[in-house]
């Protein structure tokens, strides 16, 4: 057995960086200790300085890059490495997808136990997309700067909330703290913009900087728990190019909050198209199969990584004037109330103080109405594909009753109703559901049904009840589809499907590891993969949805 030498902090070490970790951390080894060391993609060859030392691993940074990677290219972001966001800002585009999907088939063969070769043969690669303002949604933290908070108190002077201050004033208070947490910290890193984001953000951000400086709006700090302004809700109809803000208070009200709406309407949000460059598809299947379906592309968004440009804007993503402008509208303004001291950015009740309380997007021909709190995927052109391979991994005749478990606003339900007999959705957020049903009926789609509650208590409840009226519950479903959150389903949920024992399961997932758990549940319950998608929804960051379709095994 290999003799692990034994290291300390602030030794240096020399280390060949071999893979990755979920959060893009580069992994290494020396002397049978295991490195983690920030910064760095496989093929790197680095000096690192340890940081910290554990029984079988160790935490280093760089100090000195020995030799890089031939998949290292340049950040495009200035604070990549510093935001804990996109995580994988330093490796070329085409590798983080073959390392996207190898992850993927890593968790199925490791942690659900299937036998490599029918991993690798039941996949259907990756489906990648645009790199750059792909996301819909941005949550931003806000805190008042640090240098002036210490300088106020140094002043002994404190500002009523919501009062304009004299112009002298207004110099030392100066403004808010707007950005991203840090990588595993809630130290705000400032960001004038953020390319994964809208365009239109940093426009709104500054108008609500200056609003907030010029009536003294507090930001919230951590420590003491005071301070009015926490988040800084955006979402983004990238169909309609309507915009919903929602400011997150810790307190129920929101001085000047008219003002601010009028100054809102008064921004011209309109950017220069140039540099929004038009991303086509991208598949890292590796065989010619992939090729003549027509998946398998190059993604010209990012012209250091793959050295390839084409000057056009996606028509899916934003509305286009003819001069080539971008042009949203901002159409509420919301308030959400969370006077908690714990890291959830939303608390239980949002208000809408003017406009319109939620967005309407499109996805394919349907329509959708998103409110603040309604779980919605982040990226519509790859959220179009997740939901076509759903659909089609479903294989509906218009004769199935489906259960779709976890549905959101009903996005999936709504895309199985147009080809199911009955739809059931069942989802833990009121409001989601409330616009489920709007959906619904503004779709035209009224064979779906929708349930409020959590999947692990509802769906158990509903088999007992069908029971208890003499039913067979085991031929009452013929597709169930999840699509959990990142730990995955609650095993009272599994076992309530595998009581309705469907002949299909379609499960969406954005955790290989907790897909892979719940698959193993299931397979113990006599399902089998059939075949397996990646579909990269958020590129550059080391998330990834997977769609896997699992049958019931033949008697």
């Amino acid at each position: 057995m290999q003799k692990t030498k034994c290291y300390k902090k602030n030794d240096l070490v020399v280390l060949e960086i071999t893979d990755l970790t979920e959060e893009g951390q580069g992994v290494g080894k020396c002397d049978g200790l295991v490195f983690f060391v920030k910064g760095t993609v496989m093929g790197d060859v680095v000096e690192a300085r340890i940081l910290k030392v554990k029984k079988n691993y160790a935490y280093a940074k760089v100090e000195k890059l020995l030799q890089a990677s031939p998949y290292r290219v340049t950040p495009l972001c200035p604070v990549a490495g510093k935001c804990g966001g996109c995580q994988l800002q330093h490796l070329s585009y085409e590798k983080e997808l073959e390392w996207k999907e190898d992850r993927i088939a890593q968790s199925l063969i490791r942690i659900a136990g299937i036998p490599e070769e029918e991993v690798r043969g039941k996949g259907e690669g990756i489906l990648g997309g645009k790199t750059e303002r792909y996301r819909n949604k941005a949550q931003y933290p806000v805190q008042n700067r640090k240098e002036l908070r210490e300088e106020i108190a140094l002043g002994g002077r404190a500002f009523e909330e919501g009062k304009k201050a004299p112009e002298k004033e207004q110099e030392s208070y100066d403004s808010l703290g707007i950005g991203f947490y840090g990588f595993h910290s809630h130290r705000i890193i400032e960001a004038e913009d953020c390319l994964i984001n809208s365009a239109e953000n940093p426009l709104i951000l500054n108008c609500i900087k200056e609003w907030a400086r010029e009536y003294k709006i507090s930001g919230y700090d951590e420590e003491t728990g005071k301070g009015l302004l926490r988040h800084i809700f955006l979402r983004k109809g990238f169909s309609t190019g309507e915009i919903l803000l929602c400011l997150v208070l810790n307190g129920k009200s929101l001085p000047h909050a008219k003002e601010l709406w009028e100054k809102l309407q008064r921004l011209p949000l309109r950017v220069e198209a140039g540099g929004l460059q038009r991303g086509a598809e991208v598949s890292s299947r590796m065989d010619a199969e992939s090729e003549a379906d027509g998946r398998c592309g190059v993604d010209p968004e990012r012209e250091a990584d793959i050295h390839c440009g084409i000057d056009a804007q996606s028509e899916v993503d934003v509305h286009c004037e003819e001069n080539g402008k971008i042009q949203g509208r901002i159409v509420g303004l919301c308030i959400n109330i969370n006077e908690g001291r714990g890291n959830a950015v939303l608390g239980r009740e949002t208000l809408c103080l003017y406009g319109k309380d939620s967005i309407e997007d499109k996805i394919g021909e349907l329509s959708f109405s998103i409110s603040v709190p309604s779980f919605y995927q982040v990226n519509p052109a790859q959220t179009e594909k997740i939901y076509g391979k759903a659909l089609e991994y479903a294989a509906l005749t218009g004769e199935e009753t489906v259960w779709d478990c976890y549905c959101g606003i009903g996005t999936i339900s709504l895309f199985l109703a147009q080809k199911a007999k009955q739809v059931y959705g069942l989802e833990i957020v009121p409001e989601a559901i409330e616009n489920a049903k709007k959906n619904a009926e503004k779709n035209g789609l009224h064979n779906t049904e929708f349930y409020v509650g959590a999947a692990e208590e509802v769906l158990p409840k509903w088999v007992q009840e069908q029971k208890r009226e003499g039913k067979d519950v085991g031929n009452l479903v013929d597709v169930v589809s999840l699509d959990p959150p990142r730990k995955g389903c609650d095993e009272a949920c599994l076992s309530a499907v595998l009581e309705l024992s469907p002949k299909r399961i379609v499960y969406v997932s954005c955790d290989p590891g907790s897909l892979a758990r719940d698959m193993k549940y299931l397979g113990e319950g006599g399902y089998v993969l059939e075949k397996w998608v990646g579909i990269d929804n958020f590129p550059r960051t080391g998330h990834v949805e997977t769609i896997a379709l699992l049958q019931k095994e033949e008697s």
